[in-house]
């Protein structure tokens, strides 16, 4: 049983952690407002919803390709000391005709020119600009902006990358990677208030140093919850309170701040919860959360790089009779290891899934069986556990800014992993660690999708936080009273609850 001078405490903690914690609070309600008006009324949202441009803006023929792909995978060999790579791709780009491997699905990439064979990566600021101005239709390069970035298809903690600014039709700013110029993010202005709304106020990230600020970020987070919580002990303990209303003005900011609170202490509570479990992945434990953890390091499938592997003029009269008649080149060959057997990816439009193709007869791979496809995933899951066919469906990856249909696969690793796979391919597209998956409930709290209703979901929110700025103001108010004439309201209006020692012998008189 707590005491009187318990009480006392509790109610002292009470107040002054609210007064300290104001700023954070009206930080994250702000910050809230601004970003849900921003995914509300963003063209593109935050997904960024570009067109891509289909094709390269110069015509350009494989075939020109000087350099041959088994004379790739042999200076490969020879440059590296790799026995294997996952796969080989070539590609035009503006004017420039390189070859692209990646040595594991996971690694950066090596990148060589196709006519002289220089090694390319990483790209300079003139290739990225190229690389930049083909990306989107109607754009065109302004600038770049050197930048270190988190992405869960590498084993690197940050790729080293390019801010590219671009105008025109759709105006955008891209994340390119550094080593292929693969495109990592893309965003647009609105995109980019979010983002900046969201690490500056939202989640307290003032500089890089992440376990300073998420330190921060927790504590004002526990105090919040604290405050609620006292705020509930208080209000049950004077429930039954006689308080003096001819004293109108404190009376009125006591009822109001009591009622405010009631009202929203326990949602703050949840919401606040929700919200550190969220930054919990999306901060701290960010690779746990993405599904970086599940890579596997000792992957050992791929091209061996002693093979021969056919020459670009030969793939495409191959396969010519299964392509669509276009008057523009094919745009990207990839030759890649299709678990046991080779394949082609022929790619004639940016913006659509290239062709899969068999090696060895030509014939086009519609979807690969599941069995393989799982089979696909588990090399590239760490420990190769053993794992259970979920279903398919479709999937957003980034390179085509689109959802592709996919396999899904749940694995018996550490986290838990669903790894989708292209059907056609076998490219993993996504990995979901359970922890991702149970994140699903404490967002749909934390951001108050109830109804389903955007417009309707955000009102509830802002009333909410209306309630939330109340019990700031009327807390305020009761500390601090607005003066009356020349007289303190503080003096002649003092509150039974502002715990005077005739205070506490009068709560103990109540029980």
């Amino acid at each position: 049983m707590i005491g009187t001078r318990g009480k006392a405490r509790v109610a002292w903690w009470h107040r002054w952690l609210g007064l300290i914690l104001t700023l954070p609070l009206l930080g994250w309600i702000v910050s809230s407002t601004a970003m849900m008006l921003v995914i509300m009324n963003a063209p593109n949202g935050l997904a960024g919803n570009y067109r891509l441009n289909p094709v390269n803006s110069v015509d350009v023929s494989l075939q020109s390709a000087v350099i041959t792909p088994s004379a790739v995978l042999k200076r490969i060999s020879a440059e590296q000391g790799l026995e294997r790579v996952y796969s080989l791709r070539l590609q035009s780009r503006g004017p420039h005709l390189w070859y692209v491997v990646k040595p594991t699905p996971s690694a950066l990439a090596i990148v060589f020119d196709a006519r002289t064979g220089k090694r390319l990566d990483p790209l300079s600021d003139e290739l990225l600009a190229a690389v930049a101005s083909e990306a989107l239709v109607g754009t065109r390069f302004a600038s770049l902006e050197p930048v270190t970035e988190y992405n869960r298809y590498y084993d690197v903690d940050r790729v080293q990358a390019v801010r590219a600014r671009l105008q025109g039709e759709q105006p955008a700013m891209l994340i390119l990677s550094r080593d292929e110029g693969r495109t990592l993010r893309r965003l647009n202005d609105e995109a980019a208030s979010f983002n900046w709304w969201y690490r500056i106020f939202h989640v307290n990230q003032l500089s890089d140093h992440i376990v300073l600020w998420t330190i921060v970020l927790f504590t004002s987070a526990t105090g919040v919850i604290l405050v609620s919580s006292f705020g509930y002990l208080l209000f049950f303990w004077r429930r039954n309170r006689v308080i003096d209303s001819s004293r109108s003005r404190q009376y009125t900011n006591r009822s109001l701040h009591r009622k405010f609170g009631v009202a929203v202490g326990g949602l703050l509570i949840v919401e606040l919860a929700a919200g550190i479990y969220m930054w919990v992945g999306f901060g701290p434990r960010e690779d746990r959360f993405r599904g970086k953890e599940s890579i596997n390091p000792e992957w050992t499938s791929g091209i061996s790089t002693s093979a021969t592997l056919a020459d670009p003029q030969t793939v495409l009269q191959t396969v010519a009779g299964h392509l669509a008649t276009s008057p523009r080149p094919v745009q990207a060959i990839e030759w890649r290891r299709l678990y046991d057997r080779d394949g082609w990816v022929v790619t004639q439009r940016l913006d659509e899934l290239g062709k899969v193709f068999d090696a060895t007869t030509g014939e086009p791979i519609e979807a690969l069986p599941v069995d393989v496809a799982g089979l696909i995933a588990q090399q590239e899951v760490i420990g190769r556990p053993t794992f259970f066919y979920v279903g398919e469906g479709s999937q957003l990856w980034m390179d085509l800014n689109r959802p592709v249909p996919a396999y899904r696969f749940r694995f018996d690793d550490p986290g838990k992993s669903d790894v989708y796979i292209a059907k056609a391919s076998g490219q993993v597209l996504q990995r979901r660690p359970a922890f991702w998956r149970n994140t699903i409930i404490p967002l749909d709290l934390h951001m108050f999708s109830i109804t389903g209703k955007p417009w309707l979901d955000m009102s509830i929110l802002m009333a909410f936080q209306a309630g939330i700025v109340g019990s700031i103001i009327t807390g305020w108010l009761l500390q601090f009273p607005l003066k009356r004439g020349n007289v303190s309201a503080g003096k002649d209006e003092t509150e039974p609850g502002d715990l005077t020692e005739s205070d506490l012998n009068l709560e103990t008189a109540q029980g």
